[in-house]
């Protein structure tokens, strides 16, 4: 068996500190590699051409750069040739499972969507079994599209609406599903033979957020604090704490729309009653606002169109549909308050469909932040830029791809000269 000696574990480092560089900044001179990690002019210069040897990164022509890229070359005398990640070093799938849909995405090495496919399904109806086949069915499907999509997958992510492994390797439970305990990873690695994590929807949401942050620039230590809360089919919550995605020992925890807001309050989707998501989902404001008994079974799916007009009824008129707003908004601050009682306050982003109807929830959320003594309303931010599906991909394919630097060619794998 091999030893790794510190040497190597340091030739490691540095490889994953110039990938994790070119992830993050895009396309760079070997002079702003080093400027931006750290490493000496000689140590960027050997580690990149090893990465160029092996096909995990290419030199661009200085007059390729792209803006937001290194502007080193424009310094004076000889430009300065810019370095990037290679397209075709490889292939990840993102594969979503939501309400009633199931999504395979496939993105290039420098994250570059590729392909998509999609398939309508029950979810109320999936066992193990036809998920299992299903997931398998979808991701053929969508590699055959092109031979070297197979030939380049390097990793699979899987996102679930529900409760993970704190492995990344299980789905353990979910509110739209009856899969329970089902280990995901072992399954589509044995067959695929590629890694494979599942991953939270919620988290991979604040993990796109908090690249956005960091893309941006304006950033300090209080961004690495802050949490997503998606208001949609149902309730979720990922929470950045010191620069990480906060989960739970054994599960991926933070399960905020399954704590308990009434006992033997109204029926939620998990089963349970008096969930937040009882009050505060979609086919929870729904119910309420159609004047049903709190006792009636969430709705299956509530179409965009539909929930559009009750938004805009309740907008301009009083009624039941202006009050199961504020009903949702009061679950969602008595939430927080609880929230908040464990943790030092931090910024809130919403996102999601139902964030459109903010401003009929604004006022019952604050009203019941208030005794907590939180009034500050720039603690709650809401998020129209991208919907739930943009930012679920976008945070599920930043973590594979992150994952393919850290753990296959950080180590040293050569991508074949058949793709390169």
């Amino acid at each position: 068996m091999a030893t790794i000696t510190k040497s190597d574990e340091l030739r490691l480092h540095n490889r994953s500190r110039i990938l994790s560089c070119l992830r993050n900044h895009r396309r760079q001179s070997r002079t702003g590699i080093s400027d931006l990690t750290g490493l000496s002019g000689a140590t960027v210069t050997q580690v990149t051409a090893d990465l160029i040897d092996d096909g995990v990164i290419e030199q661009i022509a200085p007059t390729a750069v792209i803006a937001g890229s290194d502007t080193s070359n424009t310094r004076r005398g000889r430009p300065q040739v810019s370095l990037g990640l290679r397209s075709d070093a490889a292939t990840t799938a993102v594969i979503t499972l939501r309400l009633n849909c199931l999504e395979a995405t496939l993105f290039d090495y420098t994250g570059l969507e590729l392909q998509q496919q999609s398939t309508h399904l029950i979810t109320s109806e999936l066992s193990g079994k036809t998920l299992t086949r299903n997931l398998l069915k979808l991701i053929d499907k969508t590699l055959a599209h092109k031979v070297s999509y197979s030939a380049t997958l390097k990793h699979i992510a899987v996102v679930y609406q529900g409760t993970v492994s704190s492995d990344n390797n299980s789905v353990l439970q979910s509110p739209i599903t009856n899969v329970d305990e089902l280990n995901l990873a072992s399954l589509l690695q044995n067959h695929y033979g590629v890694d494979v994590t599942v991953l939270n929807d919620c988290k991979t949401i604040a993990s796109a957020l908090y690249q956005e942050q960091q893309a941006s620039g304006d950033t300090n230590k209080e961004d690495e604090n802050f949490a997503a809360i998606l208001l949609s089919y149902g309730i979720g919550i990922g929470i950045f704490h010191k620069g990480s995605v906060l989960s739970g020992t054994h599960s991926s925890g933070t399960e905020f729309g399954h704590m308990l807001l009434k006992p033997d309050g109204a029926l939620c989707r998990c089963g349970r009653k008096g969930c937040i998501e009882a009050y505060a989902s979609d086919y929870a404001i729904w119910r309420n606002a159609m004047q049903q008994p709190r006792t009636a079974e969430p709705s299956d799916e509530i179409d965009a169109e539909s929930f559009l007009k009750l938004i805009e009824k309740a907008q301009t008129q009083p009624g039941p549909e202006r009050e199961a707003f504020a009903q949702a908004g009061a679950a969602i601050g008595i939430g927080l308050t609880n929230l908040f009682a464990l943790f030092d306050p931090f910024p809130v982003v919403l996102v999601g469909t139902t964030q459109a109807a903010y401003s009929l929830m604004e006022e019952s959320l604050n009203k019941n932040l208030q005794h907590f003594g939180s009034t500050d309303k720039n603690l709650i931010t809401i998020h129209e830029t991208k919907s739930e599906r943009a930012l679920i991909l976008e945070g599920a394919a930043l973590q594979a791809l992150t994952y393919i630097d850290r753990e296959v060619f950080s180590f040293g794998e050569r991508v074949s000269s058949a793709h390169v």
